[in-house]
């Protein structure tokens, strides 16, 4: 959220009727060439430009795809990032009116101090200090009236303009249609805030005092559709304390040490404790969302005591800070078959081996086509290897995230979109992290969550039952191994064994062997229609119609050469755009 201070006059009209809009978008798009650098994953400079000369639902896109690396690379997600909301805060009259039309109620039945200016304004509403009559210190955020209507019109255009991209040889690259999906869906979700009224309570039960973690407290009874009250809570983003802890580690200041460890420890554990406990996690926890509250002795909560690790008795006084998460727009949440899998994979992760990582990968997966599970292990090969038991300092996970996904996409595999959500927070989780203690290793924190999950679902009685089963249909085939081995050596000794091999990328192999000779096939043909019109053309020179249908033949075959010429120009073309 950009404050007050640094807004400027935005360039685009909020009062355009839809055919000029439409003609707006379609100019800045040209201008831009957004479409071709979003499907080339190309220039995204220019695509921040023509987002911010768009305005609000532009620039709130961009704002969602700078946490998205599973849809855009990490260089775009870095470009999004300095989106500023270019928008003037509406005048406390129209504030006033939303608030009381929404709720039916004048403000003075409700707040005993109202700020008549905002703190900060962004491109769905803007956000006010207030105190309720019972003496409560609360954040008021109001939307700016008519930005459902802007944002439902654009995203709507915004959608008729996507056949453009049939125009674009690179447009497999990104699945443009699905990121305008998924837009669509977190904007909308974005302008009910009855949403993040029941996503910010269940957070506040789950959450709140877990350790040093604070939750705002959220005000159903004053909330609406577009007013949402949220209990006032001190502190400042934790990326003031992070800008102190690299200056500290520019001049060798260990100071921060300590509390640097223990926020980083903080932040993994209860975020773990979010997917694999609660099944229910924040999944937009950037530094703007999350604020450090340094406490000092007279406040309230300073002396708070918490239990002590597992296998220690007793309580301990909790360290003279806190962490409070903010804004839940943007939540996700995990069934407990896909926690299953999601355990699965960190299991696997602990063997080493990429085979049983892929197998926990498909498991969790949606096959969109045919899967070649070989190749699709020897494509996490590469890069899995390098991530195994890593500190979060070597681990770059936007861009671990984008190549995954580009791996599955590339194998017809459809990752869950709860999966993607999960590995963006993690992601942006790891940012904050890797700052505060690079060598924490996420998966010393991740597999006893997993263990301690997959020990608390585990049904002991199924498990002996099936090993039970298992067991005896042995017991009962074993008898008939002599009898079979002996009918498959009498098999092999009369020469009737036969082998199939398998190979990866059969399908690939047969289609370019059937292309082949076709394309053999076909020139012989234009090679005997060529000789046959020549032979017609020479021997009848006195007879016009079968010259005439020597002609054609010639005419004929020179049409299907150009034809194949500019056929196979322009896949050499394809190819080398589609190159890096």
């Amino acid at each position: 959220m950009a404050t007050t201070d640094s807004k400027r006059i935005p360039t685009w009209q909020s009062n355009q009727n839809r055919h000029t809009r439409f003609r707006t978008i379609v100019s800045v798009l040209r201008k831009y060439n957004v479409l071709s650098n979003l499907a080339r994953q190309k220039h995204p400079s220019q695509v921040r430009m023509a987002f911010e000369e768009l305005g609000p639902t532009f620039i709130k896109i961009g704002q969602i795809l700078s946490s998205r690396t599973d849809i855009v690379k990490p260089a775009f997600a870095n470009e999004f990032k300095k989106l500023q909301d270019n928008v003037r805060s509406d005048d406390f009259s129209v504030v006033k009116q939303t608030i009381e039309t929404q709720t039916g109620k004048p403000m003075t039945d409700m707040f005993a101090d109202f700020d008549e200016q905002p703190f900060a304004s962004a491109s769905m509403g803007q956000t006010h200090h207030a105190t309720l009559l019972n003496g409560q210190k609360v954040v008021v955020k109001v939307q700016h009236p008519g930005i459902d209507a802007e944002v439902a019109l654009d995203i709507s255009l915004f959608e008729r303009a996507l056949p453009l991209l049939k125009y674009i040889p690179e447009s497999s690259v990104v699945d443009l249609r699905e990121m305008v999906a998924e837009i669509k869906r977190s904007l909308f979700n974005e302008l009910d805030t009855s949403i993040e009224v029941r996503n910010g309570t269940r957070f506040y039960r789950l959450n709140n005092h877990d350790d040093i973690i604070q939750v705002p407290r959220v005000y159903a009874d004053y909330s609406t559709q577009k007013v949402l009250v949220n209990q006032y809570m001190a502190g400042t983003s934790i990326q003031h304390f992070l800008a102190k802890v690299t200056t500290a580690d520019a001049d060798e200041n260990h100071q921060y040490d300590d509390e640097r460890r223990y926020l980083a420890h903080t932040l993994v554990t209860n975020f773990l404790k979010q997917v694999f406990e609660d099944g229910f996690f924040h999944a937009d926890p950037h530094p703007g969302n999350i604020l450090l509250r340094e406490l000092k002795s007279s406040d309230i909560g300073y002396t708070d005591k918490a239990p002590r690790k597992p296998g220690h008795l007793g309580q301990r006084t909790l360290p003279p800070y806190r962490l409070v998460y903010l804004d839940f727009g943007m939540m996700g949440a995990i069934s407990p078959a896909l926690m299953d899998g999601i355990a699965n994979v960190v299991i696997a992760v602990t063997t080493e081996n990429t085979r049983q990582v892929g197998k926990a990968i498909l498991a969790i997966s949606n096959r969109t086509g045919t899967v070649d599970e070989e190749a699709f292990f020897s494509a996490l090969a590469p890069f899995l290897g390098q991530y195994y038991n890593s500190g979060l300092g070597d681990i770059d996970f936007q861009g671990l995230l984008f190549e995954m996904v580009k791996v599955c996409r590339n194998n017809n595999i459809q990752v869950n979109p709860a999966v993607t959500m999960l590995g963006k927070a993690f992601g942006t989780i790891e940012g904050i992290v890797e700052m505060l203690d690079p060598s924490l290793s996420m998966m010393d924190v991740a597999r006893p969550f997993a263990r301690k999950y997959m020990r608390e679902h585990l049904n002991l009685r199924n498990e002996l039952e099936d090993a039970a089963l298992a067991t005896l249909q042995g017991l009962r085939d074993m008898p008939k191994l002599p009898s079979r081995l002996l009918s498959a050596l009498d098999t092999f000794e009369n020469g009737q064994t036969r082998v199939n091999i398998v190979f990866s990328h059969r399908q690939q192999f047969i289609d370019r062997i059937d292309t082949m000779v076709n394309k053999v096939v076909l020139a012989v043909i234009l090679a005997a229609l060529i000789v046959g019109s020549s032979l017609l053309v020479q021997s009848h020179s006195d007879n016009s119609w079968i010259t005439n249908i020597g002609i054609f033949g010639y005419v004929t075959a020179v049409v299907v050469i150009i034809g194949l010429t500019i056929g196979t120009l322009h896949s050499w073309y394809r190819h080398w755009r589609r190159k890096p």
